[in-house]
């Protein structure tokens, strides 16, 4: 997990390769923040508001703020045969304890069809990321230590991640690559660089009857310095109008979820963290809030996009 304020010294000193990126629950009803290439991937507007608070009540925990917001770029009197674009911005801010960073990207993505209702698409996330470090927040042991020679901000870029998304009816799979530029942050403690994040998605939903489904999906995230974290869930689905749902987190946590739609375009999905860690005893619950906002019209099925499970 992320380095926290009582391990910044320790960790600056020896190089910062714990992860740099924020932790998500909900995965599936998050995607287009983690993999680029699902820009485009429905037939609308498609709007992401989140919030999470992980690990209430330990100092220094993490909070997470994001937005994102990604459309496709139709093809004018051409149905779903055709290939095409999609566009999207994301923005993300993320505190851990003295560290912090806000970072801004700009996603486009290529559609390629490889059959009627299965797309390939190729996506990149370009943009810029500010890291923050207030030293005013940092008991340290040792004041001299070089590693706190410098407080302030600095401002990286290029912040790129690229990613694959396969997609159809009823399956999905994902691949990208977190900070693939690794930039050496000039300015913050010593020697940090942003390590790369390699991140693996699946998931398939199965259908029990005209009114359940199942969907078991998980995700894989590996970098420098950690072992491979795995997140795996199953959601049960009622009629689409209801999902519960449960996840595991190797060395983390059970997560407990919940998404329901209201009032036409939106859907609100809510997911409580238990850690099973040892960090349990400094504070074992996470919150997270995720509100979707997608103003879909009803239209021809022969003119839609292949509706990925992830969107309905």
């Amino acid at each position: 997990m992320r380095c926290l304020a009582l391990l910044l010294p320790l960790l600056a000193a020896c190089g910062l390769y714990a992860q740099q990126t924020a932790q998500y629950t909900q995965n599936v009803f998050n995607m287009f923040a983690i993999n680029p290439a699902v820009a485009g991937s429905k037939d609308c507007i498609d709007v992401r508001l989140g919030y999470r608070q992980q690990w209430v009540g330990f100092p220094g925990a993490p909070i997470t703020g994001w937005a994102t917001i990604n459309s496709v770029i139709k093809p004018k009197r051409r149905t779903f045969h055709a290939n095409r674009h999609g566009i999207g911005l994301f923005v993300e801010a993320d505190n851990t304890g003295p560290l912090g960073y806000t970072t801004l990207q700009l996603a486009y993505a290529y559609h390629l069809q490889l059959k009627r209702d299965v797309f390939l698409s190729f996506g990149l996330f370009a943009g810029l990321r500010q890291e923050r470090l207030s030293l005013g927040d940092v008991n340290a042991s040792d004041n001299n230590d070089p590693a706190l020679a410098n407080n302030g901000s600095v401002l990286v870029y290029p912040d790129v991640t690229p990613g694959l998304w396969l997609y159809g009816k009823s399956s999905w799979a994902g691949f990208s690559i977190q900070q693939v530029a690794g930039n050496k942050l000039e300015g913050i403690g010593t020697d940090m660089r942003l390590a790369r994040h390699y991140i693996a998605s699946a998931g398939h939903r199965f259908r029990v009857n005209r009114n359940f489904s199942v969907v078991p999906n998980g995700l894989f995230k590996l970098s420098p310095g950690s072992p491979l974290a795995m997140d795996l869930n199953v959601m049960l689905e009622y009629r689409r109008k209801l999902g519960l749902g449960v996840s595991y987190r190797n060395q983390d946590a059970v997560a407990f979820m919940v998404r329901v739609p209201f009032l036409k375009y939106f859907s609100m999905g809510y997911s409580y963290d238990v850690t099973t860690s040892k960090l349990r005893v400094g504070g074992a619950n996470t919150h997270e809030f995720i509100l979707g906002i997608y103003p879909c019209v009803p239209m021809d099925p022969d003119k839609a996009i292949v509706r990925c499970p992830i969107f309905e």
